[in-house]
């Protein structure tokens, strides 16, 4: 097709679209909308010549925002509003700090759009968390990222909207606080609040979204690092909870925290979570949260990455067997022998030693994982360590006397 043909019928494509050019005019039939405002602090008189917006959307992409104001009785209307299967609208205002909203899909009911408002307040006694859940769904041995997913049911059972303000210096954050390990990071934030922003905290994150009275959920996710397949961390509630619960997948580790208790196990999807839980947790309440257990790479490759590492003295091998191995590398590395004719200094001695260490970790680590027979490894064992200390292809004479037992 030549470029002549091909600009054509780009012309012409948009032509016979207007929807391209006039998005508004996606749809064929209008309607009219109207609504009122009313202020649902009792008491707390209707606001007048508030601007009120409609946002119209075709199946989820939007085409038109149409604007009006606020009457005396606290009336609005739009008119010539498109409105045929697939058109969406949502309503909203804002009001006193509060962003409120109504959301319905064509066709809209008869009777007028009700848009409650509410007076505002910083105090967030009224609000509080009804149940806080966190989800371990995974833990990688090979990177030592643990995956949380984190659902927070909230709720204001006042009559005001609960507006965080910006704290003033030595005074606390009323924002809404949640707590995150100081190694988490690919944060992502889903709410039903509208309106505010995410902050970046000490141990954490915040929003400054503001709270009508009614139920809301907040969903979160993240990753954080562990080392030695242990993880830990403070959980803050600083509106308290109803109920706080852990999810842990079964055979992933396990996890422990004063006031947790484990209750029945949990199944979501086709996977089994244990689960632990606390209840009625007061404002300011916190829970040291202890994670145990997770995935670890073998023996052999936390050995082969640990003394890749620039300072042998951050090596931390844990266990019996950590601490026999360490003596046999320290004695190796440590104790100078005096070449003989009976022990003449190989070539390349310091890599075959490496070389015979890394296959004793690797052979304790296929012994702990039940691959090889106690006898077996036992022989293999006294043989290797033999040449590693008295140096390759001697015999294991004194070596094979020691009586050495397994991990």
């Amino acid at each position: 097709m030549g470029r002549a043909v091909a600009v054509v019928l780009l012309v012409c494509a948009f032509l016979v679209t207007p929807g391209l050019l006039q998005p508004a005019a996606y749809a064929q039939e209008t309607t009219s909308i109207q609504g009122r405002i009313r202020n649902g602090t009792p008491g707390a008189e209707i606001p007048v010549g508030l601007p009120v917006t409609l946002e119209v959307y075709r199946f989820g992409e939007r085409i038109g925002i149409l604007n009006a104001v606020s009457d005396a009785d606290g009336g609005f209307s739009f008119e010539n509003v498109p409105g045929e299967f697939g058109i969406g609208y949502i309503i909203s205002t804002q009001y006193a700090g509060g962003f409120y909203s109504y959301e319905r899909d064509f066709p809209l009911p008869p009777e007028p759009v009700e848009l409650p408002v509410y007076e505002s307040t910083s105090d967030g006694e009224a609000v509080r968390v009804k149940a806080y859940s966190l989800v371990v769904n995974g833990a990688d041995a090979d990177t030592g990222l643990m995956n949380v997913l984190a659902l927070v049911g909230l709720e204001n059972s006042g009559d005001r909207t609960f507006v965080p303000e910006l704290p003033q210096a030595g005074a606390m954050m009323s924002f809404l606080r949640f707590s995150l390990p100081l190694t988490a990071s690919e944060v992502d934030v889903q709410s039903t609040l509208r309106g505010g922003s995410i902050l970046q905290i000490d141990r954490g994150f915040a929003m400054t979204s503001p709270v009508p009275p009614g139920s809301y959920e907040i969903a979160y996710t993240y990753q954080a690092v562990y080392e030695g397949g242990e993880l830990s961390y403070t959980q803050s509630f600083p509106f308290g909870a109803e109920t706080f619960r852990v999810l842990l997948l079964s055979g992933l580790g396990s996890v422990s925290g004063e006031g947790l208790e484990e209750t029945e196990p949990a199944t979501l999807g086709d996977q089994q979570y244990v689960q632990m839980e606390a209840r009625d947790l007061d404002a300011g309440a916190r829970i040291d949260l202890e994670f145990s257990g997770l995935p670890q790479p073998p023996l052999w490759k936390r050995w082969q990455k640990a003394a890749t590492r620039e300072g042998f003295v951050s090596l931390l091998i844990p266990s019996a067997f950590g601490a026999a191995l360490l003596s046999l590398i320290g004695y190796a590395l440590l104790t100078r022998r005096e070449p003989t004719a009976d022990a003449p200094t190989a070539p390349g001695g310091a890599t075959q030693r490496a070389a015979l260490v890394e296959a004793i970790a690797l052979l304790d680590d296929r012994f702990q994982q039940q691959e090889v027979e106690e006898g077996e490894y036992l022989e293999q064992r006294r043989s290797l360590k033999a040449q590693a200390l008295h140096g390759a292809g001697e015999p294991e004479d004194e070596a094979g006397k020691d009586g050495e037992a397994g991990p």
